[in-house]
């Protein structure tokens, strides 16, 4: 069984350690992080902290990712609390005062339980979150140290500050009856915040086994998972090359653009997908595409029912004029896939010679980098040209590029010279470096 942390500033990996001296200890999980964790039964990820705005928070189906894998996913204190409140129905674990006052609506605000602190290393917190204040208030008034009336007072105005800057020096700034008691019997209890409670008696619990392993829930059988999800964790997972990581999504963009096989690839795949064929290796191109006109003619579209105009809005005018009608429909369907639908993802592990590629075009445009030149900056003209010849586009029209890249699974040809920049200055090699003022290796 593997103990996954997500935490930092509410307690300190150090202080997490002293409890779960085995556990792996992450910082505030951010967008991202738990798809890459591959945790599943018996395992279990307990989620205190997480970022807010300085990179995108956790999704929630990042969480249900997890709990649909088997793990036993557990939060508490800020955004663990949060999601815990948000997920329990699908089996996250909330614990602690602070998931309880979001479950029961006592409050409702992210901001609540939002700090500022430090990134890396040892993470400092800069801000006091309203939560811990509200309690802290709370414990002064019950010590005797404020009145109730003075309690509520105090709490509006610090209410009414942006938790960016509900620092001890704007509190040492505040006038409010009560105020000076109040800030005096902070000093001596600035640790005792709710937060960090409730931190530590989930570290206790985790500790003593008394969270998990569960099983996942009746959902998990269900259609939950989107092509949001399935990108996302595309993006984020992947190898590591030469101390690199190289996504899946990267190398599925690399194959996109340079695998000469990837028009009859993603053909398949896309045919398969909408004829509900898990399984397409053993069936032809042409019986692959029967199934899925049958599984449109089954939703009630059919080939005839197409106008002139949506079908020109996926076909060149020589396919119009020239394809049979079934085959227009099918060619339709594979061009038509990224546009709103949940697209079949790719085919396994990347390929050991992609990942390759990319980790070097990567370091390439590090590289290049260094010298002045981003892949951001080339010339789009000169990456439309590089596609063409590589494509074998010649002169074609714009229509005829479009249709060639929807082939590849882009949206567009622009949206392939998007892609394309990123692996250009690897792939035309030295040459275009001198041009461009990069000294060759």
């Amino acid at each position: 069984m593997t103990t996954h942390l997500f935490c930092g500033p509410t307690v300190s990996a150090a202080e997490a350690r002293t409890v779960l001296p085995e556990a792996v200890i992450h910082p505030p999980v951010r967008h991202g992080d738990l798809l890459r964790l591959s945790a599943g039964p018996g395992d279990v990820v307990l989620i205190i902290d997480g970022v807010f705005h300085q990179s995108a928070s956790v999704r929630h189906k990042e969480i249900l990712a997890l709990l649909a894998d088997g793990a036993t996913v557990a939060g508490c204190s800020s955004m663990g609390a949060l999601r815990a409140a948000e997920l329990d129905v699908f089996g996250m674990v909330g614990i602690g005062e602070v998931y309880r006052m979001y479950k029961d609506g006592a409050t409702d605000a992210d901001a609540d339980v939002a700090v500022t602190h430090t990134e890396g290393g040892r993470i400092a917190q800069l801000s006091m979150a309203m939560v811990d204040l509200e309690s802290q208030l709370r414990d002064a008034r019950h010590a005797g140290v404020i009145d109730e009336a003075e309690r509520a007072r105090l709490a509006a105005v610090m209410r009414g500050v942006h938790y960016t800057e509900r620092t001890p020096r704007r509190l040492a700034l505040l006038e409010a009856p009560g105020i000076d008691a109040f800030r005096s019997w902070l000093d001596t209890h600035a640790d005792d915040g709710v937060k960090r409670r409730d931190a530590l008696a989930a570290l206790d619990l985790v500790a003593r086994r008394e969270i998990g392993p569960s099983a996942p829930g009746a959902w998990a059988a269900g259609e939950w998972r989107t092509e949001y999800l399935n990108g996302w964790t595309d993006r984020h997972t992947g190898v590591v090359h030469d101390g690199r990581m190289v996504s899946r999504l990267a190398c599925s963009q690399y194959e996109q653009v340079f695998n000469p096989c990837h028009p009859e690839r993603w053909s398949r795949r896309v045919l398969a997908w909408i004829a509900g064929i898990a399984s397409p290796g053993s069936y032809t191109v042409a019986a692959l595409a029967e199934s899925a006109v049958l599984a449109a003619a089954e939703t009630g579209l059919h080939p005839e029912d197409l106008t002139a105009e949506q079908r020109r809005q996926w076909l060149t005018a020589a396919e119009d004029t020239a394809l049979a009608p079934k085959d227009r429909l099918i060619r339709i369907l594979v061009r038509s896939i990224g546009f709103g639908a949940a697209a079949p993802g790719p085919d396994g592990d990347p390929e050991e010679g992609t990942v390759k590629a990319v980790a070097r075009a990567y370091a390439v445009n590090d590289r290049a980098a260094a010298y002045g030149v981003t892949v951001d900056g080339l010339d789009a003209g000169a990456v439309r040209q590089f596609l063409r010849r590589l494509w074998e586009l010649g002169d074609a029209s714009e229509e005829v590029c479009t249709a060639a890249a929807r082939d590849r699974g882009f949206r567009s040809f622009d949206g392939a010279v998007g892609v394309c920049r990123q692996f250009i200055l690897a792939e035309m090699g030295e040459g275009l470096w001198r041009s461009l003022g990069i000294p060759a290796d």
